[in-house]
């Protein structure tokens, strides 16, 4: 406002030749233009902070709901619903908070430059001339909503379209090697193609909708001046007391005049070129809003299964007694009919005890449901109320239970925390082993032919790209060690040594055995069963047969 109302005080001088006035005004002018570049600097580093800060909590919001009771999990394997979940949380959220900070500078600066200006603009031009102004922005913003409703479409999409092409390639980095031994880089070739011309076609489309918007928020911007002159001479025209004026009395009022008007002007000039970042910060917010509602709906679903569950727990407690498990039962598995999505039962009336010291291998052809099992059993596919219970104590971690999939996870870090993954409380700072020595882990290592990992990658505690670096040999046996290092109780897996020769098979089983760990298998080698004590096994039409594993060398 005052950089509106000193030009006409510099003007005034100036024509009347006044140089003292003129040096004095210049001093305020010069004061004022250091306040006003105090308070940029601090309104861009406060809208940054502050906008670092939302996405620091909004982020964190999404990790807590998105990793909680295995949201990630069943939108990957079961839902599908939301596409590029990981694009979502990074990208979007930065997009939103950054934006959503802009905006409301924006909003709250300019409203508060259009009160100021209206009072001002009507105590000297007239309600009229406020009017005037207020109906012009008034048919603008209307032309300005129409223009940028297909742009939040657009962005939306695009976004989506953007996140699908990211994730092809990021899946061309993972299966390199299979693509060429395949011969299959121009097939590859076509499909990025293809994805990248559909976020290119749309990205086309939204630069003419872009185009339009700015080409009449430009038009509006230069509208401005037209605007200010206009109602400035309205006024100096219609009002007989402008006539008695001095000259330079007359250059302050005109000058002061047209600068209100066009602060004014531009103060709502800056709402309506808000519109494409606003139309920009709809799109990616909705995307953000449509997580959050998958969350909150898969959320919903995990506390109707938990009661559920619990209902069909109390149930069995009632039916069996108490003591379902305890002793040397570790889990039971109660009247258990498993089905896969499709609603074909695979396994009809399943009753297991999993005791202590007891190895049990989970055999059948293939697509005949044994890992699909470990999932009911891990609770990762829901039971209805009607398909029996899975009971334990045991708590998925150290010292309780443990589950090893086919393919291991490769956790980000040093090979120390290839070891330690998942550790019981990850904010806990941990021992470096390069101090402390690695202990039994080292001559695990060696068991399983591993140390040369240690010497490959200047010890324990260097970080590397271990998902590029291990072969899914010596990411099974990383995650044997694994197991033995958290010394569960019982320990599940499912195909972990698919991937070993016979020989490192049979040393791993036989440092689980030695280390006190049950182990219920999944597994195809005929020769894993003389591991185990029992086999159960599949025939994938809801049949099972629950027998003993004759050992080596007794007749079959």
């Amino acid at each position: 406002f005052l950089f509106a109302i000193l030009p006409g005080w510099t003007m005034k001088t100036l024509v009347s030749r006044n140089l003292p006035g003129f040096l004095y005004t210049l001093c305020i002018t010069s004061a004022v233009a250091g306040l006003d570049c105090i308070m940029g600097g601090l309104n861009f580093f406060l809208s940054l902070y502050i906008s670092v800060r939302l996405r620091r909590r909004l982020t964190y919001y999404l990790h807590d709901h998105y990793l909680s009771h295995k949201k990630f999990y069943y939108h990957m394997t079961q839902t599908q619903q939301l596409d590029n979940p990981d694009q979502r949380i990074q990208n979007d959220s930065a997009q939103v908070t950054v934006g959503l900070v802009t905006v409301l500078c924006i909003i709250v600066s300019s409203c508060l430059q259009i009160g100021v200006y209206t009072c001002y603009v009507t105590w000297t031009v007239g309600w009229h001339g406020t009017l005037i102004i207020y109906v012009y922005y008034a048919i603008t913003s209307l032309i300005n909503k129409k223009l940028m409703s297909p742009i939040v479409a657009l962005t939306y999409n695009q976004d989506k379209l953007e996140g699908n092409f990211r994730f092809h390639h990021a899946r061309v980095r993972t299966s390199a090697e299979a693509i060429a031994f395949t011969a299959g880089e121009e097939e590859t070739k076509v499909a990025l193609g293809e994805d990248f011309g559909k976020a290119l076609r749309n990205q086309t489309t939204q630069i003419f909708k872009q185009s339009y918007l700015n080409l009449f928020t430009g038009f509006i911007g230069n509208g401005n001046t037209m605007v200010g002159y206009s109602i400035a001479a309205l006024t100096i025209f219609t009002h007989p007391e402008y006539a008695k004026y001095s000259p330079s009395d007359l250059a302050e009022a005109i000058t002061q005049l047209t600068s209100v008007i066009g602060g004014l002007t531009g103060s709502f000039t800056s709402l309506v070129n808000a519109a494409p970042l606003a139309s920009s910060l709809a799109g990616n917010a909705s995307r953000i809003g449509q997580m959050m509602e998958f969350m909150d709906v898969l959320e919903d679903e995990h506390q109707r299964e938990q009661k559920q569950r619990s209902h069909a727990m109390d149930q069995a407690v009632g039916s069996l007694g108490k003591h379902l498990v305890g002793g040397d039962v570790l889990m039971r598995v109660s009247s258990l009919n498993c089905r896969l999505p499709s609603g074909r039962l695979i396994v009809h009336n399943l009753n297991l005890a999993i005791e202590r010291g007891v190895n049990v291998v989970v055999q059948g052809p293939s697509g005949c449901g044994k890992t699909s099992l470990l999932r009911y059993i891990r609770g990762l596919w829901h039971l209805r109320a009607d398909d029996g219970t899975v009971h334990t104590e045991l708590q998925v971690g150290t010292g309780g239970i443990m589950y090893l999939p086919q393919r291991p996870y490769v956790f980000t870090g040093s090979l120390q925390r290839q070891v330690t993954y998942p550790r019981d409380d990850p904010l806990a700072p941990e021992l470096s082993w390069e101090d402390e020595g690695a202990g039994i882990v080292a001559s695990l290592m060696e068991e399983l032919d591993l140390m040369h990992l240690v010497s490959r990658t200047d010890g324990w505690n260097t970080n590397r790209p271990w998902h590029d670096l291990l072969s899914l040999g010596e990411q099974q046996r990383l995650s044997i060690i694994r197991v033995i290092y958290h010394r569960p109780q019982l320990a599940i897996l499912d195909e972990c040594t698919s991937a070993l020769s016979p020989e490192i098979e049979e040393t791993a089983y036989r440092l689980l055995n030695e280390a006190g760990i049950t182990v219920v298998s999944v597994a195809h080698r005929p020769s894993v069963a003389h591991y185990h004590a029992k086999k159960l096994l599949l025939d994938g039409q809801g049949g099972w047969t629950l027998s003993a594993v004759p050992k080596k060398g007794d007749k079959q």
